[in-house]
């Protein structure tokens, strides 16, 4: 989870996608 948010901070992933895979480590 801590990697998703990286990667969704430095702007790699976009908020869907960071959302999509949220979504499947719930």
């Amino acid at each position: 989870m801590d990697i998703l948010k990286e990667r969704y901070a430095r702007g790699e992933i976009d908020k869907q996608e960071f959302d999509e895979r949220k979504k499947d480590l719930l």
